[in-house]
């Protein structure tokens, strides 16, 4: 793997695929790395998928717990590098803050904090492109799958698929991880 610069990079996959060991990896070049963590403790069961994640990533990285407001992030800290994970993480979050019965959600408010989410992101990388930092993000690929019978997960797979696409125009990069090998779509 050549040695990284400050390249936007966009990873995504399957669960389990391999997507933050590859991103931990590339990132392994520089000395001053922020790890943003959007995952929510909701139970034991996640408390093991997180404390396996910080396991897992170097001690000397920066780790920051957000999922919202992340341009303030980059203004707030120095690192060289940022590895954002996951967004399908964030985009749950900011669903479950807005509301938590989707079944009678008007399509409008859904389409509004659509909107908030894809505001929130661009100001994330337009502070990252500002100051140089590489970015790597990691997010699941949400359209290999069946449609879920539920509204909650269609609307989550929509507003996750469109957000996928809307970082892949913008990287200099994007990957697609399966059984931990990494195809270079971009």
């Amino acid at each position: 793997m050549e040695k990284p610069d400050a390249k936007h990079i966009l990873v995504t996959g399957g669960i389990l695929s391999g997507k933050c060991n590859w991103a931990q990896k590339y990132l392994s070049g520089f000395t001053d790395v922020g790890y943003i963590a959007t995952a929510r403790c909701w139970d034991d069961e996640m408390r093991r998928r997180i404390d396996r994640h910080r396991a897992s990533r170097p001690a000397r990285w920066t780790t920051y717990e957000a999922y919202r407001d992340l341009d303030r992030v980059v203004e707030a800290g120095s690192e060289q590098a940022l590895l954002l994970d996951c967004l399908s993480n964030l985009v749950t979050n900011w669903m479950m803050d807005a509301h938590q019965d989707y079944d009678r959600v008007p399509l409008e408010e859904i389409g509004l904090l659509e909107q908030q989410i894809r505001e929130d992101v661009s100001r994330f990388l337009t502070a990252c492109r500002r100051r140089g930092t590489a970015l790597v993000i990691v997010t699941n690929e949400c359209g290999s799958g069946l449609v879920a019978p539920y509204r909650l997960g269609r609307l989550f797979t929509d507003i996750l698929g469109r957000l996928n696409q809307m970082l892949a125009e913008e990287a200099d990069e994007v990957y697609l991880m399966s059984c931990g090998l990494p195809l270079r779509l971009k």
